[in-house]
């Protein structure tokens, strides 16, 4: 059987949106002040308002910005915005509309682009908007967070780094609203110096534009402030929710000495199996790159997810015949690690190294990612904007 047998495939994603969707409604009829329905976009949507009323530099001071919460949102609760200051060149046309019309744009908005830049990694008959429907997609649809758009990014530099390295490095640097996940995309752009030279000339001219439109202030607030305060949250000695969300092994491990033990060994055990793959060609690596992200650094959460759910539920549906029942299980739960983790936080780390170490071997057996009809069919140069330039 070369397709993975139907019952599986029906609840692998049934219950992939069941849990996005009880988690999103449990949201609406909650009455409390300190819960909003898309509780991270309430702070991308608030740091908008702030920049087109000209207060950006509110967002960037902690008081301030939940101060601010409260005045357009009527919330009462502990967020903060903790993004560098080009972040708000997305945020404000979002901020245009009233909050509840933003949101539904903005998910629309990042359920398509990531369906769309997925389509050249799929397999044939395997259906894009599946793509947007992975346990990560719907942490992001609960949260209105940035993974669907960061995922969307990420495999677009994957796609064109070989064929239109100045576009690709153009798109990484559209991706330093979070550079710590972007470590490996770097790595990849060392492959093609104009790539690398382009993602360095976008970062820097997303860094002046945003302090000349935005004000240097935010830049103050951010270095000053922001960076503490995340900082903060990895030696936090609290259960707080969110640490039920993160997915590396510093603070899966219970943090201190043992965590930063841990964290070290899982970091040393991705390089060491991204490094077996390093040849192939980049479009092979997106998937496995994504994963080895998420061993590598302490600080990533499930809803960043996105490409790494994908490429196991890509991986079960292209090896299916060829997959023992263990690695349906270890595929399985890899896919489904976003949630799992919100149960058990150590096990995100395990079950990321076992499937890295899957993925790496089933690249040295087949290395193509996709069917060669369909990569043609969805050139990125044909279904995005941004991969014209």
């Amino acid at each position: 059987m070369n397709r993975p047998i139907r019952l599986f495939w029906i609840g692998l994603w049934t219950g992939s949106i069941s849990f996005s969707v009880t988690a999103y409604l449990s949201d609406f009829v909650k009455k409390d002040m300190a819960v909003i329905v898309g509780r991270d976009f309430s702070n991308m949507w608030t740091s908008g308002r702030m920049a087109l009323e000209s207060h950006a530099y509110r967002s960037f001071n902690l008081d301030s910005h939940r101060l601010a919460l409260n005045e357009q949102l009527g919330v009462l609760t502990l967020q903060n915005f903790s993004y560098p200051p080009p972040t708000l060149f997305l945020n404000v046309p979002f901020a245009l509309f009233p909050y509840y019309v933003a949101l539904a744009l903005w998910i629309i908005f990042g359920l398509t682009l990531f369906a769309l830049s997925a389509r050249p990694f799929l397999p044939k008959g395997f259906p894009a908007w599946l793509a947007a429907a992975t346990p990560a997609a719907g942490f992001c649809v609960w949260g209105g967070q940035y993974g669907l758009v960061l995922g969307a990014l990420w495999l677009w530099v994957f796609a064109l780094i070989e064929r239109r390295p100045v576009a690709a490095g153009i798109i990484a640097g559209l991706m330093t609203f979070k550079p710590h996940l972007g470590l490996l995309v770097a790595v990849i752009l060392l492959r093609n110096w104009r790539a690398g030279a382009a993602a360095i000339a976008t970062t820097a001219a997303l860094i002046f534009s945003s302090a000349l439109i935005f004000g240097t202030a935010t830049w103050f607030g951010f270095i000053n402030e922001t960076i503490g305060v995340q900082a903060e949250v990895l030696t936090r000695n609290s259960n707080d929710f969110y640490f039920h969300l993160m997915v590396g092994a510093y603070t899966g491990f219970g943090k201190g000495p043992i965590g930063v033990t841990a964290q070290l060994f899982f970091t040393a055990f991705a390089i060491a199996k991204l490094w077996g793959i390093r040849k192939l060609p980049a479009r092979d690596l997106a998937f496995a790159f994504s994963t080895g992200t998420f061993l590598i650094i302490p600080y990533g959460f499930n809803y960043d997810m996105t490409v790494t759910c994908l490429g196991f539920a890509v991986l079960l549906y292209r090896h299916w015949s060829n997959l023992s029942r263990n690695e349906v299980i270890v595929a399985t739960v890899c896919f489904a690690c976003p949630v799992l983790t919100v149960f058990h936080v150590t096990l995100a780390p395990i079950a990321l190294a076992f499937g890295l170490d899957l993925q790496c071997r089933m690249l040295r057996q087949s290395p193509a990612t996709g069917d060669q009809r369909v990569q043609r069919e969805s050139d990125p140069s044909n279904v995005s904007a941004m991969a014209a330039v």
